[in-house]
């Protein structure tokens, strides 16, 4: 998919495309989250990707990528960055590059020596066999202050609006780096990129992180979508993992269009239920989706059904594989009015609300 070393184009598909007629807002967030997921929809056909990777501490990197095209099967971590992102934190971006360049076994496990042809210390085999920044747009990465001993393994940039991604890469292979299980340092985001590219076979649109609040909450002012502030977990607006819907619905949007919103949870214990309730009820009372679906790992989906029957009736459930191959409705949700729905063209455009 891509060379070890060179520049060129490739087409992953638009998390974006285009339309003449008005799409609803929250099906089209202009943030990293989708393209993250959408690289990691077409990563993951040539190789095995993985969303969210937890590093040592708090730390932790958008995707990594097993090259398995590769002989030596490279393993690559990727930082993503949006245009408001590299006005906010251009030198935390060098800081992470060079951070991740240099993650060792050791940062990551409690382990002093690595057995494999040869043994070689811990805190000399490193986690990354190259480290890559993939900027939203068509941001130079010669415009950085980057200093000159910063290492500069990979630049792409994505167009979401098209799909295309440029690439340069100019990487220094290493030799001492090992094969971690990457699937075990995985979370929430990694049942959510299942839950993207089974939807993104079967529906127009997919978005993830989308902003939303209760139709009293959400206003129009100085031609942008705004919300009321409110103060944390009973703030007025929250972030949906994924909203889920077809352009055949929104020619017109209407009371029986269908807009799907989805809550992701990696378990289901009392701490997790706890954040359910609070979450739960707004995405059902924002009237911005027709249905609301909890999404779990197999395996507690009998525990959540009893859970959503007592507490939160109008929820389906879907159950996902953390290796993103299935996804299975457990649940039906109940139908919800939709209302006061934020609609625009195109990026840009004038938002409008309709019903």
């Amino acid at each position: 998919m891509f060379p070890e070393s060179g520049s060129g184009s490739i087409q992953v598909g638009p998390t974006y495309p285009q339309r003449r007629h008005p799409i609803p807002l929250h099906l089209r967030p202009l943030d990293e989250a989708n393209t993250k997921y959408q690289l990691a929809n077409a990563l993951d056909s040539a190789g095995e990707c993985y969303c969210e990777v937890s590093l040592d501490g708090r730390d932790q990197i958008d995707l990594v990528w097993v090259d398995t095209s590769s002989d030596d099967q490279r393993v690559v971590g990727i930082e993503i960055k949006t245009a408001s992102q590299f006005k906010q934190a251009t030198h935390t971006l060098e800081s992470q590059v060079e951070g991740y360049r240099n993650k060792t076994v050791q940062d990551l496990t409690s382990a002093t020596a690595v057995i494999g042809d040869v043994i070689t210390s811990a805190d000399e085999t490193y986690v990354f066999d190259e480290v890559w920044v993939l900027a939203v747009g068509d941001r130079d990465r010669w415009e950085l202050p980057w200093r000159d001993d910063t290492p500069e393994d990979g630049w792409l940039n994505y167009d979401p609006f098209t799909g295309q991604l440029d690439y340069s890469i100019d990487a220094t292979q290493r030799e001492e780096t090992i094969q971690f299980d990457f699937e075990q340092r995985v979370g929430e985001a990694q049942l959510t990129a299942s839950l993207w590219d089974h939807y993104q076979s079967t529906h127009d649109l997919v978005a993830a992180e989308s902003w939303f609040s209760k139709p009293r909450h959400r206003l129009i002012s100085d031609s942008r979508l705004k919300y009321h502030a409110g103060k944390g977990q009973q703030g007025k607006r929250k972030q949906a993992d994924l909203v889920v819907s077809d352009y055949s619905e929104f020619n017109p949007l209407r009371y029986a269009s269908t807009i799907r919103g989805i809550e992701v949870k990696a378990s289901f214990d009392g701490r997790v239920r706890s954040q359910l309730d609070d979450q739960l009820p707004l995405y059902c009372d924002s009237k911005l989706f027709s249905e609301v679906y909890l999404a779990i790992p197999e395996g507690s989906q009998q525990e959540a059904i009893g859970y959503l029957e007592s507490n939160h009736p109008r929820v389906g459930l879907l159950t996902a594989d953390m290796d993103r191959s299935k996804v299975t409705l457990q649940r039906d949700a109940e139908r919800l009015e939709l209302q006061k729905v934020p609609v625009g063209r195109c990026g840009g455009s004038d938002p409008e609300f309709q019903l």
